[in-house]
């Protein structure tokens, strides 16, 4: 008798798309940026409503929607989503193929981290911009020349941007006032086109520049008094400035109206506030989901000149996903046991990717999944199962038929990440041990507890785990989760009398084949001499 299925008491999530439209995208814009995207794909094409830009709301059709329209709720996968758009007159729902951030940065002045408060002296780089464009007065000088200090990139980052903005404004307060411009920082970040020159006229021009390492200065500021303290990095003397005016730098992020995509991506807590991860795996305008792209500030590029480029890598983006719906030689989406599936949603929350759907059970995208194995590994139920490629065995099937009964040798199983570790293990040559047993997983995120001890069970006299560099992960949290197994499962190895220095976890980047090399022949010590700390055979 077939069991019947649950009907989630959740509200249900977007379903899977019958039919995908690949011509229609959301451009959430706001400046120069938004609007030259928005045009630039209108001339391929494609049908673009864009929101927040200096045409609000227009369509390429010609259609304009009403003038104040925010994103309040993304649903559904590329080629269906369906947006949730607020004004005054209520709520209105709209489907499009792609959704595309493409708006300023939020900047937020650092004047808490350097003890100041805001003042006729003190103020933010955007205010000293809206000064030089007639916006305001600058402070009376206090002598001949006007002595205007620029503190930049001395907490957290300094961007090109930054630097290529306090260029501008020295250049601009030359023209008004005779000023003497200092610049405060920890490195000069001039990584963008024509801004080492820029650099080099303008200390030439007279400007001073103070790089500091771990100390830096210190402000006083007082009703009648503003003062910087400091030593001086080269000639090693404390040192007094009382400058006119101090310019204080600001934090670069992305606008709050990003939230809507951050919340329709579940990995979005490792990589918020921005949409795409700092990983070498997500180049590009990419982000984890399928379908959504970020440029500029929303993928936490702040570089000046960037805009152009990141305006092509979302047309070739877009063009991709038209032409190939599901990446070729990936095996088949998981399959979800229905009569095992409780609806818990425990593979919606994980699946890095915003793959996971659900209704009367749990379903997945197959254009969205990138097979990782995530969602069965963590499935409570085992409900779901993912295929593995064509002419490939499952973990257990291949331990298993690896360990058979052999020669008194000792044994070591390798669970290797398909994107890193095996590739480490291919550039390593010949292998580092005759009795190395390789076995390629997806992603070290699907190694289970389970799989470590079968392999123990079966006879492996050590077994390595090895999962991409944390942060480097192309599922985001493979590696975090692979990691916290393997911890598990050493515990659970002690309580049963077995030494849980023969389980080993390590993190390996594909051009690492000397990493993966001293690792086994560490865990190779470890089995030979196993009250030593031996790293060779």
């Amino acid at each position: 008798m077939k069991a019947p299925e649950l009907e989630s008491v959740f509200l249900n999530r977007g379903p899977i798309p019958e039919e995908r439209d690949f011509r229609r995208a959301l451009v959430l814009g706001g400046d120069l940026a938004g609007a030259a995207l928005r045009d630039r794909l209108i001339s391929e094409g494609f049908e673009v409503v864009e929101l927040g830009g200096d045409v609000c709301a227009q369509t390429s059709t010609g259609k304009g929607l009403t003038p104040g329209r925010v994103l309040e709720r993304i649903d559904g996968f590329v080629g269906g989503f369906d947006a949730t758009l607020s004004s005054g007159n209520g709520l209105e729902t709209a489907r499009f193929g792609f959704v595309i951030a493409a708006q300023p940065a939020q900047r937020l002045p650092k004047f808490a981290h350097y003890g100041l408060g805001q003042s006729e002296r003190v103020i933010s780089l955007s205010q000293l911009e809206a000064v030089l464009k007639g916006e305001g007065a600058l402070p009376p000088a206090r002598g001949d020349w006007f002595h205007a200090a620029f503190v930049c990139g001395l907490e957290g980052d300094g961007e090109p941007t930054s630097f290529k903005r306090v260029f501008d404004a020295i250049e601009q307060l030359r023209s008004k006032v005779r000023v003497q411009p200092y610049v405060l920082t920890r490195q000069v970040k001039v990584a963008a086109d024509g801004m080492e020159r820029r650099y080099r006229e303008i200390r030439e021009a007279g400007a001073l520049f103070f790089k500091f390492d771990e100390c830096g200065p210190t402000f006083e500021q007082g009703p009648d008094r503003l003062i910087i303290v400091f030593v001086d990095p080269i000639l090693g003397l404390e040192m007094e400035l009382a400058p006119d005016l101090v310019v204080v730098d600001e934090y670069l992020t992305p606008p709050d109206s990003l939230k809507p995509l951050l919340d329709a991506i579940p990995s979005s807590a490792v990589t918020a506030p921005f949409l795409q991860p700092e990983s070498s795996r997500f180049s590009g305008v990419r982000t984890p989901k399928a379908g959504i792209l970020a440029t500029g500030a929303s993928r936490g590029n702040f570089s000046p000149g960037s805009g152009a480029s990141d305006v092509e890598a979302v047309v070739v983006a877009l063009k991709t996903s038209m032409n190939q719906e599901v990446s070729a030689g990936l095996p088949g989406p998981p399959v979800i046991d229905p009569a095992k599936c409780t609806i818990c949603l425990t593979c919606v929350r994980l699946c890095p990717h915003g793959a996971m759907s659900f209704r009367k059970r749990a379903e997945a995208d197959p254009v969205s999944c990138v097979r990782c194995g995530i969602c069965a590994s963590e499935c409570p139920m085992e409900a779901i199962r993912l295929e593995p490629p064509e002419g490939h065995r499952d973990v257990v099937g291949k331990m298993s038929a690896a360990l058979s009964p052999t020669p008194d040798t000792k044994r070591i199983v390798a669970l290797l990440c398909s994107r890193s570790a095996a590739h480490a293990m291919a550039a390593a040559g010949p292998r580092p041990a005759g009795n190395l047993i390789p076995i390629v997983a997806p992603c070290a995120g699907t190694v289970d507890v389970s799989a470590v001890l079968k392999a123990f069970e079966l006879g492996a006299d050590g077994v390595l785990v090895a999962g991409c560099h944390t942060g480097n992960c192309a599922s985001i949290w493979g590696t975090a989760l692979a990691g916290g197994r393997v911890s598990h499962a050493a515990a659970m190895l002690e309580e049963a009398g077995i030494d849980p220095r023969r389980l080993m976890f390590v993190t390996l980047a594909s051009n690492t084949p000397g990493a993966f090399v001293r690792a086994v022949q560490e865990l190779a010590g470890r089995i030979t001499c196993p009250d030593s700390d031996s790293r060779a055979l």
